[in-house]
């Protein structure tokens, strides 16, 4: 049997003779997934986890917040017993999900023994896992390298081996899947002002969103209701790309390799619209120019150059012009 029947076994000929810690070997429960009630809930709002193995049951507590579906730039860490709680249960029988998912427990199997840890850490290395058109997945590895349980009679158990949980999967829409409606709040930048062919840029969290186009399209001169149009293609591009790590604007300029990319959607056929609205002239005469950025009929091929389905409309942003 795995080291937490000799654990438990040591507390019934040790716990009446010894002072002082405790030294265990492990709480083995490296096999086995991570089960959780997800009913109702966000992926990564989900606090409660529990292992479970036959009759016995490894309960964690997460503090709030530490689950977020974005790559983690360092080791998350929270502190058992202050901000997360973990909890070892023996019971008289084997136990199920519903032990722990029902509005109502049921009565048996009952509780045996409960240690709870009073100190320790978890930690959590969230990265990005796998994308596709409609999908973007998350790995959550989460650890226990160290770790202090006190059983029922106020003894200090002390792990020094540190607790593998397991990995926690989150996923959401992806950003072609929700028509880069998450993209909705960021302001776009300009990569660079200077070239013939401009360049500008969204960027959020580990994604970015590039369209290059001529500047010539961007005319101080009110469309009215026939926009400008130019083709997907030589002078305009789009892509959405997916870095395996957190991104910024200037790394989104400077063009990252395939290899650094989970994924990155390419539009290769739509057309690029350009609606230019004129203000009033203001107290020195000069002119506002609002140029919307639209591209329609967009249809995209993966990394792999796999087709990954189109965009019927995407509005990109506006950009402002002025004249005297």
């Amino acid at each position: 049997m795995k080291h937490t029947f000799f654990f438990l076994l040591g507390l019934l000929f040790l716990g009446s003779c010894s002072d002082g810690d405790l030294q265990i070997e492990a709480l083995d429960f490296d096999d086995g997934t991570i089960q959780f009630c997800s009913e109702g809930q966000d992926a990564t709002e989900t606090t409660l986890f529990f292992k479970i193995d036959g009759d016995e049951v490894l309960i964690l507590d997460l503090q709030s917040g530490l689950l977020e579906n974005e790559p983690s730039t360092t080791t998350i860490s929270s502190t058992i017993g202050t901000n997360s709680d973990l909890t070892y249960r023996l019971f008289t029988g084997d136990v199920a999900q519903d032990y722990f998912c029902s509005t109502i427990p049921p009565a048996d199997p009952m509780v045996i023994e409960e240690i709870v840890a009073t100190d320790g850490l978890v930690q959590i290395v969230t990265t990005l896992d796998t994308v596709n058109r409609q999908t973007k997945t998350y790995n959550h590895a989460i650890t226990i390298p160290e770790l202090t349980m006190v059983n029922a009679a106020g003894e200090s158990l002390i792990d020094q081996t540190g607790v593998d949980y397991g990995d926690y999967t989150s996923s959401l829409t992806s950003s072609l899947g929700q028509t880069f409606a998450n993209f909705s709040e960021v302001n776009g930048e300009f990569c660079d002002t200077s070239a013939s062919n401009l360049v500008l840029t969204r960027v959020l969290n580990d994604e970015y969103l590039i369209l290059n186009f001529p500047a010539s399209i961007l005319v101080n001169e009110a469309t009215g209701e026939t926009p400008r149009e130019v083709a997907i293609g030589e002078t305009v591009g789009f892509v959405n790309g997916i870095a395996l790590a957190a991104t910024t604007t200037e790394a989104a300029c400077a063009g990252y390799a395939d290899t650094d990319l989970a994924n990155k959607f390419l539009a290769n056929a739509g057309t690029l619209q350009v609606v230019t609205v004129a203000s009033e002239p203001d107290s020195n005469g000069a002119v506002t120019y609002t140029h919307t950025l639209t591209l329609v009929d967009l249809v995209f091929e993966d990394l792999n150059a796999a087709s990954a389905g189109g965009v019927d409309s995407y509005i990109f942003g506006a950009v402002t012009t002025t004249s005297n």
